[in-house]
C-alpha cells in the first residue's frame, strides 16, 4: 500500500530574535525582495542598484542553512542583495539563484569526475559573475570540494570569503586546514571542538552552534501531515525507510532499503511471535517521486505482508514516529540523533569513490553520530553489505535484543546531549557576519 502525502513548500523560516546589536540605524524595509522567476543555466546581466553579496549552497541540506541565515540577514541587511547559487527555500527567501542547484548535487569522485568539465566553467562563470557585478564578499554554504577551489580563485582578487560550516577536515583531508587558514576570512563552524581546532591553527573561526534543534522544531510545523488510518496502526511497529535526498543517493539505496523492509516483514510473518510492520518512506526531491513510488509498487506487488506508506516533505514527522530509522550517511543522521533513534546507517557510492575515500578518512566510519561519538555507536553497512539481507538482520537484531537497542539508543543519547546543544546556530551566524561585515566597512 502506498499513499501521496500532499505536497508543500520546503522554505524554512528562521525566529524573529532580537539583533540590537547589530541592527541598523535605518528602518527596515518589511517588504518582500524576492526577484522574479530566476534564469536557470544563464548568468544574469542584471545589475541590482543594493550592494551584492554572492552565496552558494550546492545542496539541499546547505540550501535549508542558506534559507535560514538569510531569513535574519535580508531583515537586518536591506540595504544588500544576496545572489548566486541556492535551492527553493533560500529562494522563498528572496535569494537571487542563477543556476539550478540539482545541477551541483554529486556524490562521490567518479562522479563528480564524469561532472568536472561543467564544474570547471561554472566555476569560470561563477568568478566572471562575481566580478561583473562588483562583489566584495561571498558567503560559502559547505559544499567544500567546490567552494573551495571558489575561494582559492576569489582571493587572488580581494574578494572577502565567509565559509559556513566547516569541512569535515578532523575526519579527512586535514591538510585542508592550511588551505582555508590562507583563503578563508571567516569560519563559522558548527561544533565547539572545531573552532578551538581551527584557532590552534590560526584560523579566524567561530563556533555558532548547530541550528538543528530549533530548525526541527519549526520545520515540524510546516511538513504535510501523515495521515495513516489508526486501524492501520493497531499493533504494528513503525520503521523509517531514509534512502536521502540527493538522486544518486535516491537510486543507489532505495531498491536494498525496500528489500530489507520486505524481508523483516515475512521474517516475523513466519515467526511464533509474529510482528506486524509499517515502514514510512518519505522523501523532499520532487524529482525522484516516481521513481520511488515505482519502487514501492513494485516491493508491494510481490509481498502482501510489506506496508509501505510513502510521504512527501514529511522526514522529521517519519523519524519521530518510528522505533527504528534505516538511513542514509549524511545530514539526516544528525535530526534522527535529535530524536535519539537507534539507526541502521547505510552507504553506497561507485567502487573507484568508495575506495579513494576510504584512503583519505581519518576516521573509522562515515556516519556522522558515530564520527562525533568517537565509536561504532550505530551499524554502518557499506558498499556490498548494503543489501537486504544484512540491513535486515541488523534491524531484527535491534527489534529482538532488548539490550543491544538501549545500548544503541544510550549512545545516540549521549552525542545529542553533548554535541547537539539548544542553540539559534543561524541567528548566531547571522551575527557573527554582521559583525564582520561592520568590522571591514571601517
Amino acid at each position: 500500500m502506498a499513499t501521496k502525502a500532499k505536497k508543500q513548500s520546503t522554505n524554512t523560516k528562521n525566529s524573529k530574535k532580537s539583533l540590537e546589536e547589530t541592527k541598523p540605524s535605518l528602518p527596515v524595509d518589511k517588504k518582500s525582495s524576492k526577484q522574479t522567476e530566476p534564469k536557470k543555466d544563464l548568468f544574469s546581466s542584471a545589475k541590482s542598484k543594493k550592494e551584492p553579496i554572492f552565496v552558494l549552497a550546492g545542496e539541499h541540506s546547505g540550501d535549508i542553512l542558506g534559507a535560514e541565515l538569510l531569513h535574519v540577514l535580508q531583515k537586518y541587511l536591506p540595504e544588500k542583495h544576496f545572489y548566486g547559487i541556492g535551492g527553493s527555500a533560500m529562494e522563498a527567501e528572496g535569494f537571487e539563484s542563477i543556476e539550478d542547484i540539482e545541477n551541483l548535487s554529486v556524490i562521490g569522485f567518479f562522479e563528480i569526475l564524469k561532472k568536472y568539465s561543467f564544474l570547471k566553467k561554472l566555476l569560470e562563470r561563477m568568478i566572471e559573475e562575481i566580478l561583473a557585478r562588483g562583489t566584495k564578499v561571498v558567503i560559502l554554504i559547505d559544499y567544500p570540494g567546490f567552494n573551495l577551489r571558489l575561494a582559492e580563485k576569489l582571493k587572488k582578487h580581494n574578494i572577502k570569503v565567509i565559509f559556513y560550516v566547516s569541512p569535515q577536515i578532523w575526519a579527512w583531508k586535514f591538510n585542508r586546514i592550511y588551505h582555508i587558514r590562507k583563503n578563508i576570512d571567516l569560519m563559522l563552524t558548527l561544533f565547539q571542538f572545531e573552532e578551538d581546532l581551527y584557532r590552534k591553527y590560526g584560523v579566524n573561526a567561530y563556533f555558532v552552534g548547530h541550528p538543528i534543534a530549533k530548525r526541527i522544531r519549526d520545520s515540524k510545523k510546516k511538513e504535510s501531515a501523515i495521515n495513516i488510518d489508526k486501524t492501520v496502526l493497531e499493533n504494528r511497529h513503525i520503521i523509517g525507510l531514509l534512502p536521502g535526498s540527493r538522486g544518486q543517493e535516491i537510486k543507489k539505496l532505495t531498491t536494498p532499503l525496500l528489500s530489507a523492509a520486505s524481508k523483516i516483514s515475512d521474517h516475523y510473518a513466519n515467526v511464533k511471535k509474529s510482528k506486524k510492520f509499517l515502514f514510512l518512506l518519505p522523501n523532499i526531491n520532487p524529482k525522484y517521486e516516481a521513481f520511488i513510488q515505482e519502487q514501492i509498487e513494485i516491493f508491494t506487488k510481490r509481498n502482501p505482508n510489506l506496508m509501505v506508506e510513502y510521504a512527501f516533505h514529511a522526514s522529521l514527522q517519519v523519524m519521530e514516529q518510528s522505533e527504528i530509522l534505516l538511513i542514509a550517511s549524511g545530514t539526516a543522521t544528525l535530526e534522527a540523533t535529535y530524536f535519539a533513534k537507534p539507526m541502521v546507517i547505510v552507504y553506497k557510492v561507485s567502487m573507484l569513490t568508495y575506495l579513494i575515500g576510504s584512503f583519505l578518512l581519518r576516521t573509522k566510519n562515515v556516519g556522522l553520530v558515530n564520527i562525533l561519538a568517537g565509536e561504532e555507536v550505530c551499524r554502518e553497512l557499506l558498499q556490498a553489505e548494503c543489501n537486504g539481507d544484512y540491513i535486515s538482520e541488523e534491524t531484527i537484531r535491534i527489534l529482538d535484543d532488548a539490550k543491544y537497542r538501549k545500548k544503541i539508543s544510550d549512545g545516540v543519547l549521549s552525542v545529542k546531549n553533548r554535541e547537539l546543544k539548544e542553540s539559534d546556530g543561524s541567528h548566531n551566524a547571522a551575527k557573527t557576519i554582521m559583525n564582520y561585515l561592520r568590522s571591514i566597512s571601517h
